[in-house]
């Protein structure tokens, strides 16, 4: 399975359509979060609606940035995977939104306890699965979460459900300049960094998992 993995897109319609040729090559195109600007349903509906010109086979989560209406929206489009668990091709996708509480109060956060609960609900649906991704927008606190100002700004409750569960993918955003792939307690963690720069992720999955970070000029 090949998937085109983009994070932090913040309404960046012109990035997508630079990377079309990468985006219609996946069998599956993962949204990692903050897809808009102006955090409205408008916004992502074009924003969406832009990935979908390319491929119409999309999982995604909303970020922190993101209003509850753009969660809606995803919802009603079949492409939201906060809380929830899919099996395609055999592979096991489940998702978490929004982020954990920041200095700065954005749109969506969440509590640890909110975060592990939507991480069990969606767990349920793929733990039979052998490969087991998780979509979160969040990446875990202390992998992939550094700030500019040397700040981690992951989640603690990521973190442990990683230790604590096979899973073998997880891609994340949110924090942009800790773009990059580490490997934690078994599970490969991929920031796709911020696609409005740019930054993207391609990803096979097979018997082994293979990440290369792309990079879109812009």
């Amino acid at each position: 399975m090949k998937i085109f993995c983009m994070s932090d897109i913040h309404g960046a319609v012109g990035v997508i359509e630079k990377a079309g040729p990468l985006i219609s090559q996946a069998d599956l195109v993962v949204v990692a979060g903050d897809i808009t600007r102006v955090k409205s349903r408008e916004e992502a509906e074009q924003v969406i609606s832009a990935i979908e010109r390319f491929n119409r086979r999309i999982l995604a989560v909303h970020g922190n940035w993101d209003r509850s209406e753009v969660c809606m929206f995803l919802e009603e489009q079949g492409y939201s995977l906060h809380g929830q668990g899919r099996v395609i091709d055999e592979v096991g996708f489940f998702g978490l939104g929004g982020s954990s509480p920041t200095p700065m109060q954005t749109a969506t956060e969440y509590s640890e306890e909110e975060m592990t609960r939507y991480l069990e609900e969606g767990y349920k649906a793929v733990l039979n699965c052998a490969q087991i991704v998780l979509i979160s927008h969040c990446p875990p606190q202390g992998i992939r979460d550094r700030t500019y100002l040397g700040l981690s700004g992951g989640s603690q409750s990521v973190r442990k459900f990683l230790e604590e569960h096979r899973i073998a993918l997880c891609l994340c955003g949110h924090i942009h300049e800790a773009g990059g792939i580490e490997s934690f307690h078994g599970t490969l963690v991929a920031n796709g960094g911020s696609f409005k720069r740019g930054n993207c992720l391609n990803i096979i999955i097979g018997e082994n998992i293979l990440v290369k970070k792309e990079s879109i000029p812009i």
